[in-house]
C-alpha cells in the first residue's frame, strides 16, 4: 500500500479529543481530513482547530466523501453498529471505540458488513496497546516463567462522578461501567491469558443512589482454556482511586496531584444535558475534575496505568512498573523498561496501516471486539441470573509475532 490513509472522525466529543492530538505524530501514515457531529458547535470548533479538514453535519455525509479512507467511530455506544456498518458500506475501513456495539446481533451485522465490503475493522481504545501490557505478553510468550495460571485486574476510579448525561448512566441503553469500562479489563485479561475464555460468574452492584439504572461496581471471575482464571474488580464511585497504589500514575501516565484523594472532589448527584457536558469539554476539563484532579504535566510522563494488573505464572509473577514491567521469580525482582508511552489513537491507526501494508487482518479485529463484548454482557447476565454463564462467541487467539 505505502500510502497515507485519510481519516474521518465520527463524533467530536471527549473520545475524539483524546485521539486527535496524536494524529500528527503519524503523518507519514495518516492524515486527518474530516470530522462529523450532529452538534453544529462541535463541528465549528473542530474546523477552527483543524482548518485543513472538512466538517460534516452527519456521519453518512462524511462516509460519502471521496477524501476519507477510514472512519473512526467515536459516537455514543448505541450508534456504534449503525455508523460502523455505514462506513463499511461506503468502502471505508473502520476503527471503533469500545464497546464494539451493544448486542451480539449488532456485532454480527458489523462482521458481515466488513466481510461483504472487503474493509478492515480495528477495535479502538483498548488498553492492550499499552507498552507494558505488550511487554508482559512478550515475556509470557517467551516461556521464561512457564504458562499463565491466574490474572487479577483491579481498578477503582471516578467514573460515576464525572459529567455524564442521563443516557450514559443507563445500562439498558448500552452504557454504564460494564459497557464503558468493562471492555478495558476484559481486553487485558483475554490478551494476557492468550486462551479462549470459557465462562463468566459475576456480581454487578448498583449502590450509587444518584444513578440507580447502572452499575456502581462489579466483580467477575472468568475461566479460560487450560485452567487459566482471571478476576476483574471495578469500582466507579470515586471515593478511592487505584492510582494511590500505582505511584500516583493513572491512565495518562502523568502523576496525579490528588491520587490519594486527600482533597475532596465535587460529587455530582444528577445527570446533565449534552450541552452542559459539552461545556466541560470546551473548558478542557472533560471529566470535571477541576483543581482537585489535576495532573503534573510538567513532570516526566511515565507509562499509563489502568488500575493494577497481576499475572501469575508457573515460575513467577508479572506486574507493571512506572516505566515498564516488574518480573518476580526465584532470582528476586527485576525491571524491564518499555518504549515510550503509547499515544491514544495513533496505535490503532498504526495497526490498521500495518495490516493493510502486510495484507493481513488486524489483530484487534471485529471478532476480537465481539468476544470482548460477549464477556461484558455475560457479566450482566450472570449477575441478574445468579449463575455461571458459558461463552459461545470467543474467537481463536491469534498470536502474531509482534503481538
Amino acid at each position: 500500500m505505502s500510502r497515507v490513509l485519510r481519516l474521518g472522525i465520527a463524533g467530536l466529543g471527549i473520545a475524539s479529543d483524546q485521539v486527535l492530538p496524536h494524529i500528527g505524530a503519524i503523518a507519514d501514515r495518516v492524515q486527518l481530513t474530516a470530522g462529523a457531529d450532529v452538534q453544529a458547535d462541535a463541528v465549528r470548533a473542530f474546523q477552527a482547530r483543524y482548518p485543513d479538514a472538512q466538517g460534516f453535519a452527519s456521519v453518512e455525509a462524511m462516509c460519502r466523501s471521496a477524501d476519507v479512507d477510514v472512519i473512526w467511530v467515536a459516537t455514543p455506544n448505541d450508534y456504534h453498529a449503525e455508523h460502523a456498518i455505514l462506513a463499511a458500506r461506503h468502502g471505508k475501513h473502520v476503527v471503533c471505540e469500545k464497546p464494539m456495539a451493544i448486542s451480539i446481533e449488532q456485532c454480527n451485522d458489523i462482521i458481515a458488513a466488513v466481510n461483504e465490503h472487503h474493509v478492515h475493522y480495528v477495535q479502538g481504545h483498548s488498553k492492550i496497546y499499552y507498552a507494558p501490557l505488550r511487554k508482559m505478553r512478550e515475556i509470557i510468550r517467551s516461556g521464561a516463567l512457564g504458562r499463565v495460571t491466574q490474572i487479577s485486574s483491579w481498578n477503582y476510579n471516578d467514573w460515576l462522578i464525572r459529567p455524564v448525561t442521563e443516557k450514559e448512566v443507563m445500562t439498558s441503553e448500552g452504557a454504564g461501567p460494564v459497557f464503558r469500562q468493562g471492555p478495558h479489563q476484559v481486553d487485558i485479561v483475554r490478551y494476557l491469558a492468550g486462551k479462549r475464555a470459557l465462562s463468566v460468574r459475576a456480581q454487578c452492584g448498583r449502590h450509587e443512589a444518584a444513578y440507580p439504572q447502572t452499575e456502581s461496581d462489579y466483580s467477575a471471575f472468568v475461566t479460560f482454556e487450560d485452567g487459566v482464571s482471571a478476576n476483574l474488580v471495578f469500582q466507579a464511585q470515586g471515593y478511592f482511586d487505584s492510582a494511590e497504589l500505582t505511584w500516583s500514575l493513572g491512565e495518562s501516565g502523568f502523576r496525579m496531584l490528588n491520587a490519594d484523594s486527600v482533597r475532596p472532589r465535587e460529587r455530582r448527584h444528577r445527570a446533565m444535558s449534552a450541552a452542559e457536558k459539552y461545556e466541560f469539554q470546551k473548558k478542557g476539563d472533560p471529566y470535571g475534575r477541576g483543581q482537585a484532579g489535576l495532573e503534573d504535566k510538567k513532570a516526566k510522563r511515565h507509562q499509563p496505568f489502568f488500575g493494577i494488573t497481576l499475572v501469575s505464572c508457573e515460575r513467577g509473577l508479572l506486574r507493571q512498573s512506572p516505566d515498564g514491567v516488574y518480573i518476580y521469580d526465584a532470582a528476586g525482582r527485576r525491571e524491564i523498561a518499555c518504549e515510550a508511552p503509547v499515544k491514544r489513537g495513533a496505535a490503532e491507526l498504526i495497526e490498521l496501516w500495518d495490516a493493510l501494508e502486510e495484507n493481513r487482518k488486524p489483530f484487534l479485529d471485529a471478532h476480537w471486539g465481539r468476544a470482548t463484548l460477549e464477556v461484558c454482557m455475560a457479566m450482566l447476565r450472570s449477575s441478574d441470573d445468579k449463575r455461571e454463564v458459558m461463552l459461545e462467541h470467543q474467537s481463536p487467539f491469534v498470536a502474531l509475532s509482534d503481538w
